[in-house]
């Protein structure tokens, strides 16, 4: 088993932070992850997928992040104010994980909305 398909293990690398940023994701009212037209919006480590993040890292070790995300309509909150949020959120988590040098830019993406009808 590696250290990034158990949660109980030390927090590190680029699915790491990703399952890091699907947990703020998880606890923001209003949003749900969405993997995109073929699934492509997701992040693949060994035995896990994270669908609406996307994680890249670059050569210095630094892990950019994209939240592809579908949003309840009407929102009860500004999207910029979301995706405040969600950015803070994981930072928050990066930094209580100790792997916050780690984390590059965090973009937030609203791809779809979902009904009150359909995220009931």
């Amino acid at each position: 088993m590696t250290r990034d398909s158990d949660p109980a293990l030390p927090l590190s690398g680029r699915v790491g932070l990703a399952r890091l940023a699907a947990e703020a994701i998880a606890h923001t009212d209003g949003v749900t992850a969405t993997s995109g037209p073929a699934g492509r919006w997701r992040t693949v480590g060994s035995q896990q997928t994270i669908p609406g993040v996307l994680a890249v890292e670059d050569a210095r070790g630094r892990v950019d992040i994209e939240l592809h995300l579908a949003v309840r309509w009407p929102p009860q909150t500004p999207l910029e104010q979301l995706g405040e949020q969600l950015r803070g959120r994981l930072r928050r988590s990066a930094g209580m994980a100790g792997v916050d040098e780690r984390l590059g830019a965090v973009s937030v993406c609203f791809d779809d909305v979902l009904s009150e009808a359909q995220s009931a």
